[in-house]
């Protein structure tokens, strides 16, 4: 089954994010790489079950949604912060490190490498394993929830690939999370967590000014 699933995923190499210099060479680069068409099959087949289950209402489904939209940064910054840079000192950072953090790890290792840089079909299609039957036979809301996580999921992936290319940023926002981004590449791996959005790092004190954190010896 899992030789399988590694077929989905073509060897590279695939390039560089530093080579994307705008908008639309993203969009075709991203779509053109084996990893994120995965994903999006997966947010797609997980909208088809929702929209199966019949029609939304406002105020389930809206609430839903905007609990999905408030959770989002602190789920990225727990799992940037405890997954994807678990440490293999301890069994749980064992665990975090096997499952996620030996990628992660080459990642920072080569920020813009293409090989590196997006989920991969493995843990994407497992993950939408996990949740299908849910979403297919559980609770209405429950659907509602689990193409909100997918959607999250896919936000995560596409802005975390344009944060690495060299298209320059268009909005104040843009700009915030360009930054956030970089300093956690190139200052300190320990803070600056979030992704699609800063405000896990500004509630959990992980966004100080720059010249108050060291630069870390694993920074680029």
């Amino acid at each position: 089954m899992l030789d399988r699933l590694d077929r989905l995923d073509r060897p590279g190499p695939h390039g560089s994010a530093a080579e994307v210099r705008t908008l639309g060479a993203a969009a075709r680069r991203f779509l053109g790489h084996p990893r994120p068409p995965v994903l999006l099959g997966c947010v797609g087949t997980l909208a088809a079950v929702r929209f199966s289950r019949g029609p939304w209402r406002l105020r389930r489904d809206g609430a839903i949604v905007c609990g999905a939209v408030l959770a989002q940064p602190f789920v990225e910054w727990g799992v940037h912060r405890l997954l994807l840079h678990a440490s293999p000192g301890t069994r749980f950072g064992s665990v975090g490190y096997q499952l996620a953090g030996h990628g992660h790890e080459q990642h920072h290792q080569d920020p813009t490498n293409l090989d590196t840089m997006f989920l991969r079909p493995r843990e994407v299609l497992t993950g939408t394993a996990l949740g299908l039957a849910s979403a297919a036979f559980g609770p209405v809301w429950l659907s509602t929830g689990t193409l909100c996580a997918a959607v999250g999921v896919l936000a995560y992936d596409w802005t975390h690939f344009l944060l690495h290319t060299r298209v320059p940023p268009r909005s104040r926002y843009h700009h915030a999370l360009w930054r956030g981004h970089r300093l956690h590449h190139y200052r300190n791996e320990r803070y600056w967590l979030g992704v699609t959005s800063p405000l896990g790092d500004l509630v959990l004190r992980t966004a100080p000014h720059r010249d108050a954190v060291a630069r870390s010896p694993a920074s680029g």
